[in-house]
């Protein structure tokens, strides 16, 4: 079996396997050789994962099968993504290029969130909520990934009158109550496997309400901001359009709070940097926990013809080995140096001016 690269293609036929309202089974299989070298030890993960899910033994003895069909994949592949649903007859096996972290999920909807996450490095979580249905994203301003739709079968409104209206209508509001509920659970198991760094939500103001009630208090803390519109059918990209405001209100927030808190650091001699030289010399030292960077920022150093390093040295040689220096745009290398590092990268759009004063380039310390 060929390995799959994973698109949002790829993750629109997942989400609609048919399972005629039967629970689907979601399991992700690490073959990883340096954690699971042998097939006995790839066979006890497998075993594990399985009790782990209180699986049907009709749907655990369908991923087995689909694993001892497919035994060439331990030789290719560095995981397997399987989704089981034997009471409909479906069944999909992906063969992954990247390791993941071993899970299985028994739901009404097959679980894509780790899927999703290998096409975003973005990190907010957004829930586009309606009485009948949901759909739940991760990304960014740059692109919302799809990873569930929810479907809950509810009974259509009565036409009719009187005490019976009353009780159906109670009814019906019980079943939207449990779907929300179903929901947010979904929302909030892909927050606990991989936290949001803020979430948004989109529900009718008829709606929001019992969405609000229903939210962990996890969630509920990372929420930047809720849009009452319908985009129940909305393709993602209106959708991001649509949260536009929501997210450059959170940007410009965290950004004015990064400021604030360089300010502070700066003016008192606390745990900050500025400027190309100092920010360089702390990148070095492993001492830097944020770099924010302006928007369009031109910054222009020395790159080492021996070392490679880059420098700030306006005497044409390098720091480290004495060897000429080439004047470079440092703005692309300062980035590669801090994803090196595993430093995060702020690029501050809103408040450029505000940190201009400070060169242009800061970086918030760890000590």
């Amino acid at each position: 079996m060929a390995v799959t690269a994973v698109s949002p293609a790829v993750l629109e036929r997942l989400s609609r396997i048919e399972s005629a309202g039967h629970p689907v089974l979601s399991v992700y299989f690490d073959l990883d050789p340096s954690r699971f070298p042998t097939p006995p030890a790839r066979e006890a993960e497998l075993s594990a994962l399985l009790s782990s899910a209180g699986a049907h033994d009709l749907d655990a003895q369908h991923v087995r099968d689909a694993v001892d069909t497919h035994a060439e994949l331990a030789q290719g592949a560095g995981a397997v993504a399987i989704f089981s649903c034997a009471a409909a007859g479906a069944l999909e096996v992906l063969a992954l290029a990247e390791p993941v972290e071993p899970l299985v999920v028994l739901d009404t909807v097959p679980w894509l969130e780790p899927l999703a996450a290998m096409l975003t490095t973005g990190d907010w979580g957004v829930a586009v909520l309606s009485r009948r249905g949901a759909r739940l994203f991760r990304g960014d301003r740059d692109g919302l990934i799809e990873f569930a739709a929810v479907r809950d079968e509810l009974h259509r409104r009565h036409a009719q009158g009187g005490w019976s209206q009353a009780n159906l209508q109670r009814g019906i509001e019980q079943q939207v109550a449990e779907h929300v509920r179903h929901t947010t659970e979904v929302l909030l198991r892909a927050h606990r496997r991989r936290p949001f760094d803020q979430l948004a939500i989109v529900a009718s103001d008829e709606l929001w309400p019992v969405v609000q009630d229903s939210l962990h208090r996890d969630l509920r803390d990372r929420l930047a901001g809720v849009l009452e519109r319908d985009l129940e059918h909305a393709p993602a990209q209106e959708i991001e359009r649509a949260l536009t405001p929501v997210f450059e209100r959170a940007e410009r927030d965290r950004e004015r709070a990064l400021i604030s808190r360089l300010d502070e650091a700066l003016g008192t001699g606390g745990p900050a940097a500025a400027g190309l030289d100092e920010v360089l010399a702390t990148l070095e030292e492993e001492r830097v926990e944020a770099l924010l960077l302006a928007e369009g920022a031109v910054l222009t150093a020395g790159l080492c013809s021996g070392c490679g390093r880059l420098s700030a040295s306006d005497e044409g040689r390098c720091r480290f080995d004495g060897a000429p220096l080439h004047p470079v745009d440092a703005v692309e290398h300062i980035i590669a140096l801090a994803a090196r590092r595993s430093v995060e990268v702020v690029l501050v759009r809103h408040e450029r001016d505000a940190l201009g004063e400070h060169g242009q380039l800061a970086a918030l310390l760890r000590w």
